[in-house]
């Protein structure tokens, strides 16, 4: 055989071969942990030490918040420091499960309440949706705070094949019944059934257990069944804890684990941290037993900043509900898989990435992982405002990215208000309040603690109702730096107003009254759950 013969069978031989290997790729299990209200401040790998708003390591706390779990899942993976969420719940599960932004689905700015008669609109599709189309089994523990005054909005209709967990937000977390408008019901639903056409049942024998106790377990019922049964489909599991969100409740073991002297909030709110944080090392804990942690892509996120009187987002200014960074300046990680049978889906441990995301991005980035798909682009006809990550999370290409809108009002809604991130600027306006801009928004050091002045400034004031700031520069938000860039400016108005040609009003401006058909004691099981036949108020839009 001659050179060049010898030549093209051994590049034949390793075109096969390749082939083989990319048919024989497996598709990794996906686990998505959401951390409620969590302070950007309040984990381990934040606190007094180097970040990208404390570049010189400065102290931010007096008590350390106790996250060792969480802290060593992100070592073992890739940080995400710039990376963003919406100013309140609803909103950011909204953009993790269609990839779009508030404004262009109608919910948020604003929260969807547990009396109002509305959710996601059903020409929307949800990310179970489309990882079905790729074989994944999917499933959801947590909260869903999404919309269900007909039963068709709620997970087990909207793409999840089991639903463990609460409809609203915002419940006790040891007898898991909440209260709004006068009312009080039940909010914790239980199904095991794989249906994408039943309601689950209202759950209350789980009363006076600890809601992070109730879901780890569930995750375990549902690994169990995945890993023992014939379904070979790869898991998505979606997790969105109830923790840290008020109310301020732990078990005693968790809160003992801070100093007594302690704020009161700030402690029961540190337990929770902790509690939270144990919680994630069982469940990494009931993937290592069942033999499937090295096949699975863990993606945490918190969905917005952590509030006022409990949580740390210092040295960030402002907190949950605005649109300043402390409010929309999200902790998040991915920690990839390690087994060489899995399709591209490694992460290098101990990276750090400063690459602009958004948390739109999940949904075109799990595509990407499930299906292989370089970039989605539309889903039913709807554009995503989403981009797939994927490439700068498992490696150093750059992102596509280059611009986020943290809020803006339709049109026909007023004033222009909100909130616009063009490459390292970022455009606030000084408009409708419920834009989440309000003035004069401090940084927020956790109660109790007295920063040195090295990381304090004074909120800047307003210029011809905007601020600029150039957040790689000054992530605290501290100059306002308007006047001396008017040509940005300009350009950043141009890029927002194109934008605001194509936004929605919140649904919440024409559905945001309480519906006295949505009284949990008007059903049979005294639970808050669908409506929608005691009322001509909610609609399947």
């Amino acid at each position: 055989m001659n050179a060049t013969m010898s030549f093209l069978l051994s590049m034949t031989v390793l075109m096969v071969s390749c082939l083989i290997a990319t048919s024989d790729a497996k598709q990794p299990h996906i686990l998505f942990i959401v951390a409620d209200d969590y302070g950007y401040n309040d984990v381990g790998y934040h606190q007094n030490h180097e970040s990208p708003a404390n570049e010189k390591g400065g102290n931010t706390t007096n008590v350390p918040l106790l996250t060792p779990n969480i802290d060593r899942l992100a070592a073992e993976g890739k940080k995400l420091e710039n990376y963003y969420v919406q100013p309140l719940c609803s909103p950011t599960r909204g953009t993790f499960m269609t990839g779009r932004y508030p404004s262009h689905t109608g919910i948020g700015p604003n929260v969807i309440k547990p009396t109002h008669p509305y959710a996601m609109p059903k020409s929307e599709t949800f990310m179970p949706e489309m990882l079905k189309r790729y074989r994944y089994q999917r499933h959801m523990v947590g909260k869903w705070h999404l919309g269900y005054c007909d039963a068709r909005y709620s997970p087990t209709f909207r793409g999840f094949e089991s639903f463990f967990g609460y409809l609203n937000g915002a419940e006790d977390y040891f007898t898991h019944v909440r209260e709004d408008s006068g009312f009080t019901g039940l909010d914790l639903r239980n199904s095991t059934l794989r249906s994408s056409d039943t309601l689950p049942k209202a759950y209350p024998s789980a009363s006076g257990e600890y809601s992070a106790d109730l879901f780890v377990s569930r995750v375990r019922n549902i690994v169990h069944d995945v890993t023992s049964g014939n379904d070979s489909r790869p898991l998505f599991l979606y997790v969105p804890f109830q923790s840290v969100h008020g109310p301020l409740q732990a078990p005693q073991a968790f809160i003992d684990r801070y100093p007594s002297s302690m704020d009161a909030s700030r402690r029961k709110y540190a337990g929770m941290v902790s509690a939270l944080d144990h919680a994630v090392g069982q469940i990494e804990r009931i993937f290592i037993d069942a033999g499937i942690w090295n096949q699975t892509v863990m993606v945490f996120s918190t969905d917005n900043g952590g509030p006022l009187g409990s949580a740390n987002n210092f040295p960030l200014r402002g907190h949950k509900s605005t649109a300043w960074e402390g409010g929309v300046r999200g902790i998040a990680f991915v920690r990839g898989t390690h087994d060489e049978t899995m399709k591209r889906t490694s992460v290098s441990p101990g990276t750090v990435s400063m690459e602009l995301m958004h948390s739109t991005d999940w949904f075109p980035t799990f595509e990407q992982i499930a299906g292989d798909t370089d970039e989605p682009k539309a889903v039913g006809g709807l554009i995503l405002d989403g981009v797939s990550q994927w490439d700068a999370i498992a490696g150093d290409a750059p992102t596509t990215r280059k611009m986020i809108i943290h809020n803006c009002p339709a049109p026909d809604d007023g004033d222009r208000g909100g909130a616009i991130r063009v490459g390292r600027y970022k455009l606030l306006f000084d408009g409708d309040a419920s834009m989440q801009v309000p003035p004069n928004t401090v940084q927020t050091p956790p109660p109790g603690f007295e920063p040195d002045g090295t990381l304090v400034c004074e909120p800047p004031e307003s210029v011809n109702g905007m601020w600029l700031f150039d957040i790689e520069a000054d992530p605290r938000e501290c100059n306002n730096i308007v006047s001396s860039n008017a040509t940005l400016v300009e350009n950043i108005l141009g890029a927002y107003d194109a934008y605001r040609e194509t936004a929605i009003s919140d649904l919440a401006l024409s559905h945001g009254k309480s519906d006295p058909a949505s009284n949990p004691k008007k059903r049979s099981d005294h639970a808050w759950g669908p409506w929608a036949d005691r009322s001509e108020l909610c609609d399947w839009v």
